[in-house]
């Protein structure tokens, strides 16, 4: 009997850390894609027209700034 519930543990486990990875996943590409409409904003504010590579180069940068910034704790 045991076994069994150790088996079960193990699995919720798996189940646990791969919907946490799910929501994870979806929550950074909705930064990212808040991120990015920012920037377009931004430059069509100072009337730049941006190169979509560019925009998505400074979204990329700022949501990996972000997330390094909140992982670095003192």
């Amino acid at each position: 009997m045991a076994r069994i519930m150790k088996g079960i543990g193990a699995a919720g486990s798996l189940v646990v850390g791969l919907v946490a990875s799910v929501i994870l996943i979806v929550m950074g590409l909705i930064y990212f894609v808040i991120a990015l409409a920012i920037v377009k904003f931004g430059a069509g504010l100072l009337g730049y027209i941006v190169d979509a590579n560019w925009a998505v180069l400074s979204a990329s940068l700022i949501s990996v700034g972000s997330m390094v910034g909140s992982a670095v704790k003192k």
